[in-house]
């Protein structure tokens, strides 16, 4: 019993229902899911926790994916990015570890926000690609990813932008955000930040968050509402808001 006690409190009732937000968000709108439940599971319990559990309940989930994106995914422009990104993620996470966890939440929501008007105005990156601009991209993801935990925004901004067709495009991200996810839990881990209560955690919101993220893509498939993506839109705006200033 002593092992279920974290999930019979009215914060882990929370995190329920972010994990269902969050991937009910992700499986609809393809996006926003861990843009959801970042900053505020870092208001729930603890940043270091909240990044934590935000980057391991989509890992445990989203390997399934992995044997139909395998055949798309361009290495070329995946290498360098991970390369560096292995590199800072652990120094991101440092500087979670031992940062302000006011300041944390802020950096969050300011994170959030940016990434909603990023996706609200339509910006991609315009310049060259190559090894470098590919590194620069693995070391500004990866150090926002061990930081705040929110890696996905810049990571997306960046293969997005590629001439590259939607699989390739969405295997690169499927896979970057696989790995930089794994490159953060284990530095924090190492740095004594997940106990035995948040791996309980972790476990116990991957089915409602796995159940949410097919409903979701259900739900997607069977509505032709043209609005959808602003009503998400509007949501992360809201809790980029919340995380920030309050």
């Amino acid at each position: 019993m002593e092992l279920l006690a974290p999930l019979s409190t009215v914060d882990f009732g929370l995190a329920v229902l972010l994990a269902v937000a969050g991937g009910f968000m992700y499986g609809f709108a393809g996006f926003g899911g861990g843009l959801i439940m970042t900053p505020l599971l870092a208001i729930i319990y603890w940043p270091t926790e909240g990044v934590v559990i935000a980057n391991t309940v989509p890992l445990l989930t989203a390997w399934q994916a992995l044997p139909s994106v395998r055949p798309h995914i361009r290495w070329r422009e995946v290498g360098p990015l991970l390369l560096a990104a292995a590199v800072v993620s652990p120094v991101g996470a440092w500087f979670l570890l031992v940062g302000d966890p006011e300041v944390i939440r802020r950096v969050m929501g300011i994170v959030v926000l940016f990434a909603t008007v990023s996706m609200l105005c339509g910006w991609t990156y315009t310049g060259p690609r190559n090894r470098l601009t590919g590194f620069l991209a693995g070391i500004v993801s990866g150090g926002m990813n061990g930081y705040v935990g929110l890696g996905g925004p810049f990571v997306s901004l960046y293969f997005l932008s590629a001439r590259a067709s939607s699989q390739e495009q969405r295997a690169n991200i499927l896979l970057s955000m696989m790995l930089i996810g794994i490159l953060v839990v284990v530095p924090l881990t190492i740095g004594g930040a997940v106990g035995l209560d948040t791996v309980v955690r972790c476990v116990a919101l991957t089915l409602p968050y796995g159940a949410a993220l097919w409903a979701g893509a259900r739900t997607f498939r069977r509505t032709r509402d043209t609005t959808y993506r602003r009503v998400a839109l509007a949501l992360l705006i809201a809790v980029g808001i919340s995380a920030t200033f309050f």
